[in-house]
Order: structure tokens, then sequence, then C-alpha cells
């Protein structure tokens, strides 16, 4: 769009302003803001993806020559992304973010004064699970579900635990640390990593029958037979009284 011709006319003091003066003051600006809506446009970009946050989302245009231009981020309760002043032409509008696959959409800027694009982003891998205060065996279960493989496990003490195999003892250890975090991608070709309490050793135990008054032979059968071994036999010489 090209502006008209500009005339410039002016009108002295006390001189009125004729109806004819005025409709072309007025004819002026529409022309200049027609021809600022022409050639400076807005590009409105919508981005798609269940559970992301607009906002960390980085959107840019490029086109063939020039400088790219760098969307205004989404202010809430908008969720927008905002490219301003784009000149008229072909453009390729890109969306990224972390965790995420990089989706381009072209565009021609044109006659109107705002264009709306909208693009899906897709995740790019897996997202961490929340393992934090699950017993282990849920953290696996959750893992799994997630499609995430779990490549170490350490409990507190910084034992070393089989990832795949580490224990019946240790189903019902609680997670203490988690890494990624809940949230966060999963980078490619990794896994995730577990630290779970020490789980509790619990010995049997057994009532020690009472022994008194009975032989050494009658008192060895006696925990004999609960599964306990006689072990050092001290002897008290009782003295005799007078």
């Amino acid at each position: 769009m090209e502006l008209k011709p500009f005339i410039k006319k002016t009108v002295q003091a006390g001189e009125p302003l004729t109806a004819q003066a005025w409709n072309d003051v007025l004819d002026g600006i529409e022309g200049v803001d027609q021809f600022l809506r022409a050639t400076m446009h807005t590009v409105s970009v919508r981005i798609t993806a269940p559970g992301l946050d607009p906002g960390s989302v980085r959107v840019t245009a490029t086109r063939a020559e020039g400088a790219p231009v760098e969307a205004v981020r989404p202010v809430p309760p908008g969720t927008e992304h905002i490219l301003a002043w784009l000149d008229p032409g072909a453009w390729t509008v890109t969306a990224m973010a972390t965790g995420y696959q990089t989706k381009t959409a072209t565009l021609t800027v044109g006659d109107s004064a705002v264009t709306t694009v909208e693009i899906a982003l897709q995740p790019a891998g897996a997202f961490m699970p929340d393992c934090f205060g699950l017993p282990l065996s849920q953290a696996q279960a959750a893992l799994a579900t997630a499609g995430i493989p779990l490549v170490r496990l350490v409990d507190f003490t910084g034992r070393e635990l089989p990832p795949q195999n580490p224990g019946t003892d240790s189903a019902d250890a609680p997670v203490f640390v988690q890494w990624p975090a809940a949230g966060l991608p999963v980078p490619a070709g990794t896994g995730a990593s577990l630290v779970i309490a020490v789980p509790i050793q619990v010995e049997a135990a057994v009532e020690v029958p009472s022994l008194a008054g009975l032989t050494q032979q009658e008192a060895q059968k006696a925990l004999e037979s609960i599964g306990l071994i006689l072990g050092k036999v001290s002897t008290l010489q009782k003295q005799p009284t007078l």
C-alpha cells in the first residue's frame, strides 16, 4: 500500500475551517493508519501442548533477510505470543521448549493487521514422575509406566544396589531423592536415579525361659528346644555358713 501524495494546506488564524478541509484532515489520518497497518503487522502465536506452560516456550520469526524477531511471551491470564512490527512477506515462525520437539510454521504477512498462527508441540521424550516418598516398588512401577529405565539405585548409606533386582527387603523402602526432578524431561539415552532409605533389618527373637533350679544338662535341653545354644558356663562355689 502506498500513501497518497501529501498536500500541505495552511489555515490563517481566525480563518474558518471548512467541512472539506476537515474531511481532508480525517482522510489524511486514516491514510496514515492504513499505511502503518499494511506495512507493520502483528502475528499472534497460540501454542497447544497438554500440560505445557505457554510462558516457557520461546517463539521467533525469521525470514530470508534481516535479523530474527523475538516474540513477546504471554502475560497471564493471556496465552498467546505476540510478534509485532513484521514487514510484509514470507516468514518462518519457530516454537521451542525444553523437552519438546521444535516446530515451525510458515506464513505470508499481507494486508491483514493481525494474523493468528497455531503451533502444536509434541514431547520429545518421557517426563519424570514424582517418586518422592513412594515405596521403591511403586516408584519402579511409575517409571516403567512412563517408559523410563532405572539406571542407578543407592540406599541412604551410599551402598549401590542392582537397579533391576534390589532385593525384596528394599521393596518397601521409601524414595528420598530422585533425578531428574519430577516434571522434568528425561534426556534421550539416559534414565532415572533413585536414593532410598536403608531397609530395616528385623531379626527373629525368642523369649528365654527361666532356667532357675535346673541342672546344666536340663538347662541346655531347654535352650536347644527353642533354637538357642548354651554358651559359656561359669560355676560359683557357695561358701558354707558357720
